[in-house]
């Protein structure tokens, strides 16, 4: 029989890896404009340039592309971009464990030998542990900018820190995530327009479902009755009977179903 010492865990949602592109670009405080469809991250920057000078109010957030299709962009500009996604087998606890044992829902609790328990379960399995690396792009047309940018994603995140995310039954959770190495791209970003733009190498122990979905699983619980007068006697070791239940609980016997089966020679 199943106890409330079997129980344990909160129940968590899926994720996937479009999960993780829109945390990270939430880590980073892209705000999300309804009416354009598309994240920026707001900025309030005066450029005092003696020949054009101009306020620079926000950097569109973007997908970077594996091999650009086009030289213009729009600029100030965040590029973002999963470059690697690694199976990290030292994550894996043996071979697997439970992430959370709760009654499912609509279960019926059952009453076994004074325990509570219910006769079905809802289970998940520790989900797939994968590292995905993140290269994060800043891109302006004057250096201060740029730099701004730069210093932003380092702050956001540090040198070992976390990143939060929301799964798909809305629960956060926290993920470690380190920095790898920054890299000045301005000599090598356009040929025709030069601009400024540094990268950040993230990595990010992370978890994804895959195949790791919740099941349901009965709880041992014997032969049940909603009068525990209907049970055979009680083990002697549990005097006391059992507890009531509300509502519509079932009293259980905790013993197996025996099958005889007679053969004639």
């Amino acid at each position: 029989m199943a106890g409330p010492f079997t129980q344990f865990g909160e129940r968590t949602g899926s994720l996937d890896f479009m999960d993780w592109d829109l945390a990270v670009v939430q880590g980073l405080g892209g705000v999300h404009d309804d009416v354009e469809n598309q994240w920026y991250l707001p900025l309030d920057v005066y450029i005092d340039d003696p020949f054009s000078p101009s306020a620079v109010e926000k950097a569109l957030m973007v997908n970077k592309r594996p091999e650009p299709t086009q030289v213009e962009m729009d600029v100030p500009e965040i590029a973002i971009f999963c470059d690697d996604r690694a199976p990290d087998a030292s994550r894996l606890l043996g071979s697997g464990t439970t992430q959370y044992r709760l009654p499912a829902e609509g279960s019926t609790p059952v009453s076994v030998y004074g325990q509570i328990g219910y006769n079905y379960y809802e289970t998940k399995e520790q989900e797939r542990p994968y590292d995905l690396v993140y290269s994060v792009e800043t891109w302006a047309r004057y250096r201060p900018v740029a730099l701004m940018l730069l210093q932003h994603v380092l702050a956001r995140f540090p040198l070992r820190g976390t990143i939060n995310i929301v799964d798909g039954r809305g629960v956060e959770r926290t993920y470690l995530v380190t920095q790898e190495a920054v890299a000045d791209l301005t000599e090598v970003r356009s040929m025709v327009d030069r601009l400024v733009g540094f990268s950040v190498t993230l990595r990010i122990e992370a978890e994804v479902t895959l195949d790791r979905e919740p099941v349901c699983v009965p709880g041992f619980t014997g032969p049940t009755t909603p009068d525990p007068g209907d049970l055979p006697p009680w083990n002697p070791d549990f005097p006391g009977g059992n507890p009531g239940l509300p509502g519509d609980g079932l009293y259980g016997s905790g013993l197996a179903d025996i099958r005889a089966t007679l053969l004639e020679d």
